[in-house]
């Protein structure tokens, strides 16, 4: 298939996605919504948990001190986890940039993702504050921490948590509930979920024009069936919306091209959580989402000393 063919084909296939929900009236049809899952299934975490914690301390930076604690987390009601791949450098699966011929798209860097997410989690918390709607907000990295990170928490004590200070402050303390870790592998064996098997009972596709769209572009990143495939490197932001008995109603994967936007974790909370909040107003037109492109791979901050390293012997090299 050559490189203008494929991309026909894949405007064909994303153009299906799209268009699936048109036609019916709004008053009968809620697929603009998006992250419905014809199957319920419980959230998990994809390995152990630690949670994120802060204190106040004079004596330290910015006057709040950070640390890690192990985590057991229990729902108590509705809750939305944003769940993120924080610190990969690469720009393609395997930073393969050929591959971007192929659905994926461009990765931003690190600190982009971040601050993407943070205008995201920050529209969500705003209008969830000033409806009074009780539903926990709760952040999830789920590519763990760089271990020349990890070395010495004094080390990194302040600096990793965000890039930016935007509404939410950082590591989003404004505008979430917790903070947990939890690294998936990228393949099966030892005690964590490779990733595969950690998302795939959210990749739940229709049999219907969507299902078909979305399955053809999936199978054009590498498809579903071997853990090794290319499509298992897309480790972009995902959000999902969990009731109170643990099971996930809306999974929202860019893997599949549905995408959250605030607009639509909005409606999807007066839809599913409903009873008093049934009728509270929904901002249909913002489209404000989180990093859509992200994969898995090389640590930034590894990257960046592999960068100086390199440059390094360059120099002594050219003496």
């Amino acid at each position: 298939m050559t490189e203008m063919t494929m991309r026909k084909f894949m405007v064909a296939a994303l153009t299906a996605v799209v268009l699936s929900g048109c036609g019916e009236p709004e008053s009968q049809s809620a697929s603009w919504i998006g992250g419905a899952l014809a199957e319920k299934v419980d959230f998990r975490f994809p390995g152990s948990v630690i949670a994120l914690k802060s204190k106040a301390d004079p004596k330290a930076q910015a006057g709040r001190d950070w640390f890690f604690e192990e985590a057991n987390w229990k729902p108590k009601g509705w809750s939305l986890w944003i769940a993120s791949n924080v610190y990969s450098d690469y720009k393609a699966p395997g930073n393969d940039l050929a591959l971007l011929r192929n659905g994926f798209g461009r990765a931003d860097s690190a600190a982009e993702r971040f601050a993407q997410d943070s205008y995201f989690i920050s529209g969500v918390s705003k209008w969830l504050k000033s409806n009074h709607i009780d539903v926990e907000v709760n952040f999830l990295g789920y590519d763990g921490i760089p271990g020349s990170l990890a070395a010495s928490n004094k080390a990194y004590n302040n600096y990793w948590l965000t890039f930016t200070d935007e509404y939410c402050g950082k590591a989003f303390r404004m505008c979430i509930d917790n903070y947990f870790v939890s690294p998936a592998a990228r393949v099966a064996g030892g005690g964590r979920l490779s990733f595969k098997d950690w998302i795939s009972p959210y990749l739940q596709v229709g049999d219907d024009a969507s299902g078909m769209g979305q399955m053809q572009v999936i199978n054009m990143m590498g498809g579903l069936a071997d853990e090794n495939s290319k499509f298992y490197d897309y480790w972009p932001t995902m959000v999902f919306l969990v009731n109170p008995q643990g099971k996930v109603t809306r999974a929202w994967l860019p893997q599949k091209k549905d995408l959250a936007t605030v607009g639509r974790v909005q409606a999807a909370v007066v839809s599913d959580v409903g009873g008093e909040y049934k009728d509270v107003k929904v901002a249909k037109d913002d489209h404000t989402r989180p990093s859509a492109q992200a994969y898995y791979g090389q640590y930034y901050i590894e990257a960046g000393v592999t960068k100086v390293l390199e440059t390094f012997k360059e120099i002594m090299d050219s003496k």
